[in-house]
């Protein structure tokens, strides 16, 4: 009996062996390996003057200008990459005649060296001012300003020999994925 129940476990491993070895003729093994890539938005200032009638990018060079005196300064954003949503800002420095920031309060800056932002395609909102609009691929904005004017009742004897620099500021997000509207987008850059 011994011999019987030997037989049949010898029987049964052999039997175990050949359907394992079945078993591996319906097994199989593949890799997949997807790749996502990330696209990226981009935006450049884009800051020219009409000079006899025509545009010309701006001059790096000091322009000299007199009380009452109405300086061609045409600031737009053009978008070199996806759809996105942008905003801008701009900041006046004053440098007096040693080259020194001078303090000048706000609101008598804003009377000294005035400039009107076109309402019409911009919108501001907590110092900045936001295309109404997406912005397409290769495409750029209506101009921000066109022209930066010194007053000539509020520039008194202390601007004299100044120098003034306008820097602008842009910014963009993404416009798919990212709300309908300026006001809906999300992920704006810490300011």
């Amino acid at each position: 009996m011994k011999k019987r129940i030997f037989a049949l476990a010898v029987v049964a491993i052999c039997l175990s062996v050949l359907a394992s070895a079945t078993i591996a003729y319906f097994t199989d093994s593949a890799t997949a390996r997807n790749v996502i890539t990330s696209g990226g938005v981009h935006v450049n200032v884009v800051e020219q003057q009409l000079v006899n009638g025509s545009l010309q990018p701006y001059s790096n060079q000091p322009i000299p200008v007199m009380p009452a005196a109405a300086v061609s300064k045409i600031v737009s954003i053009e978008n070199t990459k996806q759809p996105a949503w942008v905003r801008a800002c701009y900041t006046i420095t004053v440098y007096d005649a040693e080259n020194k920031a001078m303090e000048i309060p706000s609101d008598e800056l804003a009377k000294v060296i005035v400039i009107a932002p076109d309402a019409s395609s911009w919108t501001q909102k907590d110092g900045w001012w936001y295309y109404n609009t997406a912005l397409n691929t290769g495409v750029t904005t209506k101009p921000l300003f066109e022209e930066v004017v010194f007053s000539g009742p509020d520039m008194d004897n202390k601007y004299q020999r100044c120098t003034v620099v306008i820097d602008v500021n842009a910014q963009a997000v993404q416009q798919a994925h990212n709300g309908t509207t300026v006001w809906e987008a999300l992920g704006w850059p810490e300011a």
